[in-house]
């Protein structure tokens, strides 16, 4: 009995110890919540009266050439049309200088540019580039030279972004690396092609191509009149962002004896990612 009795107390002083413990967690998961929507109240509270924040993120298709391409970022600039009709430009706050784009490929992305901006209709944006670009090939380093007028890209957004709240705005800015450089008179041209898109009005693909032998393999997506490229790291896996269309074809290119494959009549759903799983390639 006595020793019974002793079980019993030390079970005791464990469900005490353990209803401590769990006091304590609760206790601590309380102030961390609390301090989460204080911080979250304090960052919506900092946005200044008639103003919201908006985020620019950067984003690229992959190269099928070039291991790098490297662009110099001197300024982003966003053209807002307010309530009463008046349009001004607002420069954002970035870290200027030389990006390398192709960092930012397969789902991945960057917050580029941040600032307050007027409420209202996001109109434009526009990139100011500086003159130190370069590509890089096996090592190799050769520069970038913008023409003449090329160096200012402006593109129109429509107020196609992302509202995450009354006063946090969002949207993507697509660079097409490859398609933007051209060979002429005997050195490599910059030509920066840039699209936009937002999450709500638009869609994701993302999958996995096996077997790891058939790798590289070069994923077009074919969205209307839009192709947009993926090339799966050493893993197989890729994501395609930015789809505007409601069905995409894919077209896988295969290497090293494996055949190509293609899948067509694709679903998308706007804010939405679709997974198509694993693709198994054949020889």
């Amino acid at each position: 009995m006595k020793t019974h009795h002793n079980h019993c107390k030390n079970l005791s002083m464990k469900n005490k110890n353990l209803l401590g413990l769990f006091a304590i967690v609760t206790a601590i998961s309380a102030l961390v919540m609390i301090s989460c929507k204080k911080e979250l109240s304090a960052d919506k509270n900092a946005v200044p009266a008639g103003k919201s924040q908006i985020q620019v993120m950067l984003t690229d298709d992959p190269s099928q050439f070039f291991d790098s391409i490297f662009i110099d970022i001197q300024r982003v600039e966003i053209k807002v049309e307010d309530s009463a009709g008046v349009e001004r430009w607002d420069t954002l706050n970035i870290r200027t200088g030389v990006y390398n784009i192709l960092n930012f490929r397969n789902g991945l992305d960057t917050l580029l540019g941040t600032g307050f901006i007027p409420n209202g209709r996001v109109e434009k944006v526009r990139i100011t580039l500086g003159s130190n670009n370069y590509v890089m090939y096996k090592g190799v380093t050769t520069p970038l030279v913008i023409p003449a007028g090329h160096n200012i890209i402006t593109i129109s957004v429509e107020d196609d972004v992302d509202h995450l709240d009354d006063k946090h705005k969002r949207l993507w800015l697509d660079f097409d690396g490859l398609g933007s450089i051209e060979f002429h008179n005997g050195k490599l041209e910059l030509k920066l092609h840039l699209s936009h898109f937002s999450h709500h009005n638009s869609g994701e693909l993302e999958g996995k191509i096996k077997p790891s032998a058939a790798l590289p393999v070069v994923i077009k997506a074919i969205a209307g009149t839009d192709t947009l490229t993926a090339i799966p790291e050493h893993e197989g896996e890729f994501k395609i962002r930015g789809i505007k269309t409601s069905t995409v074809n894919l077209i896988i290119t295969a290497s090293n004896g494996y055949k190509d494959s293609v899948i067509n009549n694709i679903q998308i759903r706007n804010g939405d990612h679709t997974d198509i799983g694993t693709i198994v390639l054949h020889r």
